[in-house]
């Protein structure tokens, strides 16, 4: 089993939570067992922890991928995007999802403006359009109402389950968690005059309409893309008209907030999320800025080549960070590779990844793969190569001198040549990230 890295100071995480109140990260008995009360209880030393890690910074190279991914990166359908993001960025961080399960100040949330429609005649109101965070929030949230008891029950099993699998990259702190509102909330007066100038931005305004038609289209909200508030041929009264795309605005200026309250990166996952970050940096400073952009395309088809099921072992996620620089220069080359294939088509893009990565797996696969028979006598002393004991049969009836002969001529006779071709060749960089991927894929 593979040893968890812990980093030396670490915030209070969820798990520590749980662990201390259990014993033990909970099982789906022990979650059954529970009275609405205790999860209440559980619940209150959730947000509690939760509220102390507000502010502090995480360690460095964390990214923040916005909270559709952020949001929902512990249910099992966001796996596969989860696994991609991992190949790429050191540490991401996410929504604590079960600090999130007991919020209810949603009247402390940013408010957005409500859309009235206009009829044919002038001046005349059809009927009013609510969105934002106070409407969008509340999706699956505890509630101890009779009514809706069993279901809270569920959803809080369902979330710890989900959550403790993924312990390891908790705990190793690649995967950081935190609870997004009480910084939502403590900016919100930021936020919603963030709103207001990028309403009255055209290039922002630009940005947030291409974003709608790009696919995927942009955010909205954590669980929302798309779903424009205006369906086809509605009219909103020339005041409102400039608000149509304020949820998008919004969900821009919170996720900057995020980052910025934990000293992260805000990565953008998609074009349309990008572009809109992009058009925000350029009305701040007064000219296009140089950002990092996602390489979603170039993830998917090295996450294809290399991990075909889309599930990458917990302890390979964790091994392949154990050396930062062989991580950064693997992120490096993807980034170099998703440069050049800016302007490929899928099957153009599909191919140049397989040209860049098939001969370095086969590589790879050689040198680690030689004669397991053999390798294992051979054991490394030092700056010089030894003969193990368990190699009998290269000594076998030789007398004592002769022995000692073998042992020495190593570096330059017989066992220098089994050195050559079997002993696995030194890995470096890229290829040490590559190889710890390869190799826990095939061990699945």
């Amino acid at each position: 089993m593979t040893d968890i890295i812990v980093p030396r100071f670490r915030p209070v995480t969820p798990l520590d939570v749980l662990r201390e109140y259990f014993g033990d990260l909970p099982t789906a008995a022990d979650l059954d067992h529970l009275s609405i009360e205790q999860i209440e209880e559980i619940g209150h030393l959730l947000t509690s922890s939760a509220r102390t890690s507000a502010g502090s910074a995480v360690p460095a190279g964390t990214y923040y991928p916005g909270g559709w991914l952020a949001g929902s990166w512990n249910y099992p359908a966001f796996g596969p995007e989860l696994t991609t993001s991992l190949l790429y960025y050191p540490r991401l961080l996410l929504h604590d999802p079960l600090a999130s399960f007991f919020f209810d100040d949603f009247d402390s949330l940013p408010a957005t403006r409500e859309l009235r429609t206009e009829g044919n005649l002038r001046g005349s109101h059809i009927a009013s359009i609510q969105s934002g965070p106070q409407l969008f929030a509340r999706h699956g949230m505890f509630n101890r109402e009779p009514d809706h008891e069993h279901s809270s029950r569920e959803w809080f099993k369902h979330i710890v389950l989900n959550v403790t699998k993924l312990a390891p990259l908790i705990d190793s702190q690649i995967l950081i968690l935190r609870d997004q509102w009480p910084v939502i909330i403590s900016r919100r007066e930021s936020l919603e005059t963030s709103v207001r100038h990028d309403v009255r931005a055209p290039q922002m305004q630009a940005a947030a309409s291409a974003g709608e038609a790009m696919d995927p289209p942009s955010a909205r909200w954590d669980n929302i893309r798309g779903m424009n508030v205006a369906p086809g041929g509605m009219k909103f009264r020339a005041a409102d008209e400039p608000f149509v795309h304020q949820d998008q605005f919004l969900y821009l200026a919170k996720s900057l907030a995020l980052a910025d309250d934990a000293e992260a990166t805000y990565a953008p996952p998609t074009d349309a999320d990008f572009s809109l970050l992009r058009a925000k940096l350029a009305l701040a400073v007064g000219k296009q800025s140089r950002v990092g952009r996602h390489p979603s395309e170039v993830l998917t088809e090295v996450s294809r080549l290399l991990i075909p099921d889309l599930e990458l072992d917990l302890s390979t996620t964790v091994e392949v960070r154990r050396d930062e620089d062989s991580f950064d220069d693997w992120r490096r080359s993807l980034s170099s590779l998703a440069r050049d294939a800016r302007d490929d088509d899928p099957e153009t893009l599909a191919a140049r990844v397989e040209d860049a990565l098939i001969p370095r797996i086969h590589d790879i696969k050689k040198a680690t793969s030689k004669s397991a028979t053999l390798r294992q006598h051979i054991v490394p002393d030092g700056s010089s190569m030894v003969v193990s004991a368990a190699a009998g049969a290269l000594t076998a009836g030789l007398p004592g001198a002769a022995i000692g002969a073998v042992v020495g001529a190593a570096a330059t006779g017989v066992v220098g040549w089994l050195m050559k071709a079997y002993q696995p060749s030194a890995l470096s960089g890229r290829d040490t990230v590559l190889a710890r991927i390869v190799r826990g894929t095939k061990a699945r």
